[in-house]
Order: structure tokens, then sequence, then C-alpha cells
């Protein structure tokens, strides 16, 4: 069980949008031949790429939460120590922590009432709850995710040696001592990783 665990935990989001981008691909790709060589069309193929494309979009903000690869601007965290990081990191993840679960109530809300309405797809017959599952799902996931940063950048703050599977730079002796280290103190290594006496 463990085992299965560490699985979802390190490949979930990859797995996933690995078979949904190549769902996609051979979708359209029977469409084009359809089209082209056949001179016939799917009437449900562009709808279920949709709908895959939906769930890819949703599941790589978990995705980028997992590995820190949101677009933001990294000037004035990078001229921080890594303990200085931590502390603005584990305020950034606070709030992004308590957004992401306010969303979580509205995001089941959203998919109860598709669930009630009993709305399917036109061209599929799918029921949409399928398709609007997706945000719930993501916000959840989302919310997991930026816990697991949290708790990182908490144990980083705190001066533990902590292994970042989304920064691999990070664990390093040299950056173990750093973030243990004084802030206002000089750097006690050198550029070749080799400490100076």
């Amino acid at each position: 069980m463990k085992k299965i665990w560490n699985w979802l935990d390190a490949y979930l989001e990859e797995s996933l949008l690995c078979v949904f981008l190549a769902a996609m691909t051979l979708i359209m790709g029977i469409q084009v031949f359809s089209r082209y060589v056949l001179q016939t069309s799917l009437s449900w193929s562009e709808e279920l790429t949709r709908y895959l494309f939906i769930w890819s979009g949703f599941l790589s903000v978990s995705y980028c939460t997992k590995y820190c690869i949101s677009i933001k601007i990294e000037q004035f965290a990078a001229s921080l120590s890594r303990h200085s990081r931590a502390v603005l990191k584990v305020i950034n993840h606070t709030i992004e922590l308590a957004f992401v679960v306010y969303m979580i109530p509205f995001a089941w809300s959203f998919l109860m009432s598709s669930v009630h309405n009993g709305q399917v797809s036109p061209a599929c017959g799918l029921p949409m709850y399928y398709v609007q599952a997706a945000p719930f799902v993501s916000f959840v996931l989302v919310a997991f995710r930026i816990l697991q940063r949290w708790i990182i950048e908490f144990r980083i703050m705190l001066g533990q040696n902590v292994y970042d599977p989304a920064h691999p730079e990070r664990n390093t002796e040299e950056s173990f001592i750093e973030a243990n280290s004084v802030e206002n103190e000089p750097k006690k290594y050198s550029k070749k990783g080799g400490h100076n006496k």
C-alpha cells in the first residue's frame, strides 16, 4: 500500500496528463484520417478532445504547484538566503492554500448542480458532471500539493535538512548549511563547494 501511495504521490499528475495527451492525439488523428481519407467526419471526436483538454488544463495546475513551475518573478526571492526564501514561501503558500480551500465548496456546488440537472453532452451523450468534476478534483489536488510545499518550506525555515523533489539543487550539503546558518553570517563555503577555513 505504501508503494502505491508513493507512486501516486510521485507520478499521479504526470501519468494522467500523458494519458490524456496520448488520447487527444489519437482521437484527432482518427478524425483527420476519417475526414480526408474516408471522406466522413466523426461527430464525437472534437467534443471528447475538448473535454480531455479541459481536464488536462485543471490537472496541470496541480502539476505546476507540485514542482513550483508556475509563472512568477524570482528576482527578489533569488536575492535572499535559503532561510529567508523559505519564510517568504511559507507566507505565500499559506495565502494560496487559504484561497484554494475557499474555492473547493464552490467547485463542489458546481459539480452537484450538474449531477442534479442531468445534462449530457450533445455529441458523446456523456453526463456533463464528468467534465464539471475537473475543477473540484483540481482544487483538492492543488490544496494537497500546496500543503506538501508548505511543510517543506516550513521545515527549511526551522533549519532542518529537507529533501526537496521540486528543487534538486537544494539537496546538497552546501544548501543545507545555508539554510541552517544565521542570515547575516557570511557564507562559509567556496564556489567549488568546499569549505573555507
